[in-house]
């Protein structure tokens, strides 16, 4: 892909997005998450060109492809962005045989509307759920979720980052303790994979904490009592994660000003920027 110069930037997703399983999410969401941590590395490569940079994370725990290309893609249409990030299908998986149809008519449409507004689209292909035994039945069915991302993809000449293909995600030290979100070592590893797929020159240099190899009893009893019991009394009573939340924002926040050289408290923290190193890094003390 040609490097270009990102001047605003939008995420539309599920809670993969919205970058739950980060350090401390819990405490603060905005900063966290791949996308988020991207939006700071595509932030300094403007910064370093001397221009503004926008971004917007629209992605919503609990969100089918439905709401992600309906509604998250209408707020995206209206901001008219430079680059747009699509990561969808996961909560779609349990259905997918009903849905597949509706989700490549829904996702074709996005890619006609997001091209005639000249903005960039990459898009994120399915996890492949091996991290966990009993989350493997789930692995053909996110085949199926990334052959179909491929397809669309490759009709429109766009990029695609092969998360499926990123065996290291069989590993649980790159999941959160719910086994379902990316932990921070996770949501480094995408965000730095679609740097890559950019072309930009910066990474997440982060440090990461070593995460757990194994799930132990305890783990075991706690994941199921705090997270696969409140997931199935969620469906039982037809609502999401995110049914009662908002995004976390509903409109552009400028993370870099060109003429004051100033960084948004909502950028993430890395820890090498060349050029921008000492500005970005005081920034966010």
């Amino acid at each position: 892909m040609t490097k270009f110069l990102y001047r605003s930037y939008v995420a539309i997703g599920d809670s993969l997005t919205e970058g739950l399983g980060d350090t401390e999410f819990d405490a603060d969401r905005h900063g966290k998450g791949w996308a988020d941590r991207l939006s700071t590395l595509l932030a300094c490569e403007a910064a370093n060109a001397n221009e503004n940079f926008d971004y917007a994370n629209l992605a919503l725990r609990g969100s089918s492809s439905l709401a992600i290309l309906t509604a998250q893609l209408e707020t995206a249409l209206e901001m008219r962005p430079d680059l747009v990030t699509i990561m969808t299908g996961a909560n779609d998986l349990v259905r997918l045989p009903l849905r597949k149809r509706s989700i490549e008519r829904l996702l074709r449409g996005a890619m006609m509307r997001l091209y005639a507004i000249g903005a960039h689209v990459v898009l994120v292909n399915t996890v492949r759920p091996t991290h966990l035994a009993m989350a493997r039945v789930m692995v053909s069915r996110s085949a199926q979720m990334t052959a179909l991302i491929e397809r669309i993809a490759a009709e429109f000449g766009a990029p695609v980052v092969d998360l499926h293909g990123m065996h290291e995600f069989g590993r649980l030290d790159l999941w959160s303790g719910d086994f379902v979100h990316f932990s921070h070592r996770g949501h480094v590893a995408i965000a730095n994979r679609v740097a890559e797929t950019l072309g930009l020159d910066l990474r997440d240099n982060t440090d990461v904490e070593p995460g757990p190899t194994r799930m132990t009893v305890s783990d075991f009893g706690r994941w199921f009592l705090y997270d696969v019991i409140p997931f199935w009394v969620r469906r039982f009573r037809g609502v999401t994660a995110g049914t009662f939340l908002e995004p976390k924002q509903d409109g552009y926040v400028r993370l870099v000003s060109a003429t004051t050289r100033e960084w948004s408290d909502g950028a993430s923290s890395i820890r090498e920027v060349p050029q921008w190193e000492t500005a970005a890094t005081t920034a966010r003390r």
